[in-house]
């Protein structure tokens, strides 16, 4: 599965670059109840942090790693890449584009590829339209966090 959403956040690109800051990640993505460096320097290429998220009672820990990290005046990117749940590979990217003073243009894109029998019986279990709303949710969260 692959996607790519784009919105105009009405705020200033620093004030949501700074919501995808790794001292922010558990407010970014609330299922997240740990996101601790474990190699490297935060917020740059090549850092490593061991992140732990809940989703019911489920707990999972997993390493997530900083695969790109561009901090432009007028053009902010991240991309994460992990593998989600010994099923799926997952690579996340949030790229800010400085429209004017007041406003940013976010692009959230991204795939979730399963790796294994167990990632592709999840993925035939789960509809298009489910995963959609998700993402379609999470930029819905992305814009709240931005105070717009």
């Amino acid at each position: 599965m692959e996607w790519k959403e784009k919105t105009l956040v009405p705020t200033h690109i620093e004030v949501v670059w700074n919501i995808f800051q790794d001292q922010y990640i558990t407010k970014l993505m609330p299922k997240v109840v740990e996101h601790k460096l474990i190699e490297g320097k935060a917020d740059t290429i090549g850092a490593r942090h061991r992140q732990t998220s809940r989703d019911g009672k489920k707990t999972e820990t997993h390493i997530v790693e900083t695969t790109q990290y561009i901090d432009e005046p007028s053009r902010k990117e991240k991309e994460l890449h992990f593998l989600l749940d010994n099923a799926f590979e997952v690579k996340l990217r949030f790229i800010l584009v400085k429209i004017n003073e007041n406003e940013t243009e976010l692009i959230y894109e991204g795939y979730q590829k399963p790796v294994n029998l167990k990632g592709k019986l999840k993925q035939k279990l789960s509809t298009t339209r489910a995963r959609k709303h998700g993402i379609q949710k999470f930029v819905q969260h992305i814009m709240r966090e931005a105070g717009a």
